[in-house]
């Protein structure tokens, strides 16, 4: 069997992408390859095009390089892979065993819309046993961002709740943006070779494969929303399945997918022809998954910590700790931020000072926590990083001067000192941590020319050591002459180092304090900035 394809070569971005033709091309979906839906306008040619030009796109094992640049070249690189893909294609051999699982394409996926959901092996364990059942859904709108949402509670049919998603702070405390129907299902609902349903009728045939009938789900849900105080909008459809992660394997995830703008009678719903009552309503609900009309996809991810950190490189050692961070000045802020983005979800915050403008020039927070606690104004912009992000604001001094906040402390696994405080490691030693703690000291030394860390992991901090081992250090002397004032008034010496400077430490401190957690040990260390920024570490 022939079929016909087009490369198309695009002068401005000098891209070349192939398509299957409109006319003697396939017109169904493959793995690795977009949904294979008409092209838009006058185009001779569908809108699949397959994955040929990315090297971890392309059937999940090989891996080609050296991409030519002259247009004749680029042009038989493309076809060259092709008919590999072609090949594959009619073999069935487009994902094998070992394989990563990629999912299908739908008609009207775009990147945005998007929807946030957990997936652990938590998920999977509590779906396992609600196959076939279905209920409601609150979505909340990522704080700030645009048309992105995650799902933050399931509720059966009478809204009684029995699922809450663990997020972080900020998208915990998001009041209910949208509303959706969930309905569990043994597995993924997909067209050969590799496609999400095009239609309602189509979806409704595959549910009914695995013993859902949709028209059902669709007439109770609709009454039942009637039945409350607002019945108006449209929600969204949530099919849940359990997946692998690799093809072959068995399951070990929980994911969703989701059909947008889906419309149920509201209370003032009318038809032609027929009375504008109940009867009529559920009529108007039951048809509308029968019909031929076409599903719009939304894009649904993972955002488990795991699954939202793979760009960074780390491990989990970070995610099952509770960090404590004392000292919310430029270094402990940036810290903190890094730690966040690396997999600390639960933080505290300590600090008693007030953000001032002065401190902008290398602080992460900006004028708008200006005259706020440093710790609260942290707390906040930290819990809008990342949805896992559960930080906690603590305003006070160390040590603690209540029994409840000393409680709170100890229940930290790691404390990083960021104050630069002689008198706070004094405090931090007498003070009772109830048990074994790794312990971090972040100091920099004058103008920020390099960093001392100090770390250790026991059950009280060991000050006389962290004290005599940073002097034994050959660092810099203060040099008060070369001090800065700010403005003109009362003598207050302020200590020299740039945004970039305190950036380029507080890097370094992260992972030295990831280096505290994979390997906990008393250790010393002093880390100098040479003339033209590189870092060396003169001792340890």
């Amino acid at each position: 069997m022939e079929t016909a394809w087009y490369a198309v070569f695009v002068p401005r971005t000098k891209s070349v992408t192939v398509y299957p033709a409109l006319d003697g091309g396939i017109s169904v979906t493959f793995q690795h390859q977009s949904f294979n839906q008409e092209g838009t306008g006058s185009s001779p040619w569908r809108a699949g095009n397959p994955c040929l030009d990315r090297s971890a796109a392309v059937f999940g094992r090989a891996s080609w390089s050296g991409k030519p640049e002259a247009v004749d070249e680029k042009i038989f690189w493309h076809l060259e892979r092709l008919l590999i893909w072609i090949d594959a294609a009619a073999a069935g051999e487009l994902a094998i065993a070992g394989d990563p699982l990629e999912l299908p394409s739908g008609p009207g996926q775009t990147n945005f819309p998007v929807v946030g959901f957990l997936g652990s092996d938590d998920e999977l364990t509590f779906w396992k046993d609600r196959t076939g059942e279905w209920g409601w859904i609150d979505l909340a709108k990522l704080p700030g961002a645009k048309i992105s949402y995650a799902i933050t509670a399931f509720h059966d049919r009478q809204l009684a709740p029995i699922k809450k998603s663990p997020w972080g702070r900020a998208i915990a405390n998001a009041a209910p943006a949208k509303t959706g129907i969930w309905i569990a299902l043994d597995s993924l609902p997909v067209l050969a070779p590799w496609e999400l349903p095009k239609t309602w009728a189509s979806l409704s045939d595959q549910l009914a494969s695995q013993g859902i009938l949709l028209p059902d789900v669709f007439e109770q849900a609709g009454a039942d929303r009637r039945r409350r105080k607002d019945d108006r909008g449209t929600v969204t459809l949530f099919l849940g399945f359990p997946i692998a992660e690799l093809v072959g394997d068995g399951p070990s995830k929980y994911h969703w997918i989701a059909v947008g703008s889906v419309e149920l009678a509201d209370r003032k719903t009318k038809k032609n022809g027929f009375r504008a009552n109940e009867l009529t309503r559920r009529f108007i609900d039951r048809t509308r998954p029968t019909g031929h009309s076409s599903l719009t996809w939304l894009r649904t991810v993972n955002w488990e910590s795991e699954q939202i950190r793979t760009r960074s490189g780390f491990g989990t050692e970070m995610v099952s700790k509770r960090v404590l961070v004392t000292g919310a000045g430029s270094l402990g802020g940036a810290v903190a931020e890094n730690l966040v983005r690396m997999g600390v979800t639960r933080m505290g915050i300590l600090d008693h000072d007030i953000l001032d403008v002065g401190n902008l020039t290398r602080h992460p927070l900006g004028m708008d926590a200006v005259g706020h606690d440093k710790a609260t104004a942290l707390t906040n912009a930290l819990s809008l990083i990342m949805p896992d992000a559960d930080v906690t604001g603590i305003v006070a001094h160390f040590p603690p001067s209540t029994k409840d906040l000393a409680d709170k402390l100890r229940s930290y696994d790691v404390i990083i000192d960021c104050t630069g405080s002689d008198a706070v490691l004094d405090a931090m030693a007498e003070f009772d941590w109830g048990g074994e703690k790794i312990f971090v000291s972040l100091a920099m030394t004058w103008r920020a020319e390099g960093l001392l860390v100090f770390t250790a992991s026991e059950a009280t901090f060991p000050a006389i050591d962290a004290k005599e081992s940073f002097n034994e250090m050959n660092v810099p002397p203060t040099d008060f002459g070369d001090a800065r004032m700010e403005g003109i008034g009362c003598w207050h010496p302020v200590f020299p180092a740039t945004a970039a400077d305190v950036r380029l430490w507080s890097a370094v401190g992260a992972r030295a304090v990831l280096d505290a957690i994979r390997d906990p040990k008393r250790r010393c260390l002093y880390y100098r900035q040479g003339f033209d920024g590189t870092v060396e570490k003169v001792n340890g």
